[in-house]
């Protein structure tokens, strides 16, 4: 029996998964990870997963919990499949037909996308001589349903690549904080808690928005992390992810105009999108957006200057969160909030959210 490699993300793991050497033997799948031994449960569950869909995904519970173990593309995928049991040979037929659609879609997305960026080749040029402001005239001729494939793309990989909290009063309250941000939105917002005790936030094209649990944890009051979300949101609603997009793609315009926008132009385009390359400029406009629409939501929008005082108020020399860190100076910050925040008119509605309750239904990290 063929042994081979994949991820595995279940209860007792690391948050990001450990790698498993696993091997079929006598049609049952043992898993060895540096700190466990598992075998695959009696009824496993097999599905398209990672990005693109490349992988297989097999998850199954066991009394502890759910395991879900990640099969890579290649040799891994082709050990796996040759000594699947005959029973389970009907669920890998189904999982390979949802790979088949889903690949199919997504390069269709990516051809849709790459075309209406390509139109005008003058405006690709020009990207490289004056980027940010042929980039953002770009960015009005891309339809919102274009862009959300983007934001299924990182959708997809923050799936696989980060264990999620899918439920509970956390994800309940993140939700209700979320929606009353964005009524009338043209996107259709997905909210995701990521187990992470990082102090951390991002918004991705087409409305996904991942919080990291460690947020919740450092906020005293909802209102703080609507705080946050109202400046998330601003970003998703301005384009600024998407501006970020074009610009990256129109420095390896020639590569994109010849086709190959899979290979040149997807892996830098997420890259940028995971790791929030935003002017100041991008960031104080979200800033102002964000002010907004707090105030439209009747929920008081002193907690932008709270929470970001918070953060600063750490000892000098600390490395700042990633999604402050390319603010301008967080003095300057707080007092240009502080002066914007005087003269918005309240009365402000508290959210009703039992925070204490929510901060305790997270995971306690180390």
């Amino acid at each position: 029996m063929a042994s081979f490699t994949g991820r595995v993300f279940g209860p007792g793991l690391a948050g990001t998964g450990e790698v498993a050497q696993a091997q079929w033997q006598h049609g049952q799948l043992r898993l060895q990870t540096p700190s466990l031994s598992l075998d695959m449960g009696v009824n496993p569950h097999i599905t398209g997963g990672g990005f693109n869909a490349e992988q297989l995904r097999v998850s199954w519970q066991a009394p502890e919990g759910e395991f879900v173990f990640f099969v890579d593309a290649g040799a891994a995928q082709a050990a796996f499949v040759a000594d699947l049991p005959p029973q389970w040979r009907a669920q890998l037929a189904g999982a390979q037909r949802s790979q088949s659609r889903v690949r199919a879609r997504w390069r269709w997305g990516i051809a849709a996308l790459v075309l209406c960026l390509s139109v005008p080749l003058a405006a690709l040029v020009a990207l490289v001589v004056r980027s940010d402001a042929v980039a953002a005239w770009v960015v009005q001729w891309v339809p919102p349903a274009y862009e959300a494939k983007l934001g299924d793309l990182v959708l997809v990989q923050t799936q696989a690549q980060m264990r999620l909290i899918d439920s509970g009063p956390a994800v309940e309250a993140l939700r209700q904080m979320g929606e009353k941000l964005v009524p009338h939105s043209p996107y259709r917002y997905r909210w995701l808690l990521a187990d992470h005790p990082d102090v951390n936030a991002f918004a991705a094209p087409g409305g996904v928005v991942v919080v990291f649990s460690g947020l919740l944890m450092a906020a005293d009051t909802p209102e703080e992390v609507a705080a946050v979300l109202a400046h998330e949101v601003a970003h998703a609603e301005l384009r600024h992810g998407l501006q970020g997009v074009v610009k990256s793609l129109g420095l390896q315009a020639g590569a994109v105009l010849l086709g190959d926008a899979t290979g040149v132009a997807v892996p830098g385009l997420l890259s940028h999108l995971l790791e929030r390359q935003f002017s100041r400029e991008a960031e104080t406009a979200a800033d102002a957006e964000g002010l907004r629409r707090l105030v439209a939501a009747r929920i008081d929008p002193a907690n932008m200057v709270v929470f970001m005082k918070k953060l600063a108020a750490k000892e000098k020399g600390v490395e700042l969160p990633q999604w402050l860190s390319t603010h301008p100076a967080p003095e300057d910050r707080a007092a240009r909030l502080q002066a914007q925040v005087s003269t918005l008119p309240g009365p402000w509605q508290p959210l009703a959210i039992d925070w204490a309750a929510v901060q305790r239904s997270l995971p306690r990290q180390p």
